[in-house]
């Protein structure tokens, strides 16, 4: 019911219904959350988290190096959003670990604080939680096989599911080695997070990167480049085309892929924030002309 003043009195009246195509098109429209990397931001995380909800996001991707002075889930939940994912990469450690030690015979002294990581994602209340991979090519190594086959076990534990993300010129370079590598672990809690921007870099198609990945496809980061470097450039400025990441999003459909979508800029751009917003409405807008073609 609404109220509406009537000669001093309020007077209540039904609030209209959306008709059921309205629904149908609100429903399809938010097919997937769309969340903002507050390390796209400067400035302390709680400000940048407010930012964030002024221009409209629900959701905010968080990491070790933009989580400080941000509590707990229920912190979030005063600030108006939620966390679907956060990275567990970079994060503090003792002088001389590295992620790369995670693929030598010290990963014994490394894991403790990725540990900790993922059981403070796990406080913010993501249901996931990526890493990158070491620097080195150590993917095939027992030791680093060893580091993620435990720690996608812990994060299964805390109910977190972990995403490894390749990347160009690190240990796992393509989203294809990514997921050879989860599949031949044999780790079930093991998934890939695809980067836009990395498949424009590899010349990877991302859509079938995507259905290649299937159930084993736990992230998704979008964001531009010129091609040869990880400029996480706002969408359109570097060689992405709409058809590419118009072919990705129904890829994403198709794969029944249900979490959100981490939009992802340099935090040295003109403008992060716009660059952030015009990503997330231009996904909405797909999903909507897509909604709206299902009830022509």
């Amino acid at each position: 019911m609404s109220a509406v003043e009537r000669g001093g009195a309020r007077i209540r009246r039904p609030r209209t219904m959306p008709s059921r195509r309205e629904a149908c098109i609100h429903r399809e429209s938010n097919m997937f959350q769309l969340s903002a990397c507050l390390w796209s931001l400067n400035g302390p995380a709680v400000e940048s988290i407010r930012r964030c909800r002024r221009s409209g996001f629900d959701f905010v991707d968080l990491r070790p190096d933009c989580w400080s002075g941000v509590e707990d889930r229920a912190h979030l939940e005063i600030l108006g959003v939620r966390v679907p994912c956060a990275g567990i990469t970079p994060v503090p450690m003792a002088s001389g670990l590295s992620i790369n030690t995670l693929g030598t015979g010290d990963a014994l002294a490394a894991l403790p604080y990725y540990f900790g990581a993922l059981e403070r994602a796990s406080r913010l209340g993501a249901q996931s939680a990526y890493m990158v991979t070491p620097s080195a090519r150590v993917a095939d190594t027992a030791f680093y096989r060893t580091s993620m086959a435990r720690l996608a076990e812990r994060a299964a534990s805390l109910g977190v599911r972990l995403c490894v993300e390749p990347s160009p010129g690190r240990a796992l370079g393509t989203s294809a080695e990514a997921l050879q590598f989860a599949r031949s672990l044999g780790a079930p809690n093991l998934y890939v997070l695809i980067d836009l921007g990395h498949t424009l870099m590899t010349g990877e198609d991302p859509a079938e990167a995507a259905r290649q990945a299937g159930d084993r496809l736990g992230y998704v980061h979008i964001d531009d480049n010129d091609g040869r470097s990880d400029l996480h450039l706002p969408i359109f400025e570097g060689v992405l085309k709409p058809r590419a990441i118009d072919g990705f999003l129904r890829a994403l459909e198709e794969c029944g892929y249900d979490r959100a979508i981490g939009i992802e800029m340099k935090n040295s751009l003109p403008g992060p924030m716009a660059a952030m917003v015009s990503a997330r409405d231009y996904v909405s807008a797909w999903s909507r002309r897509k909604a709206e073609a299902l009830l022509r």
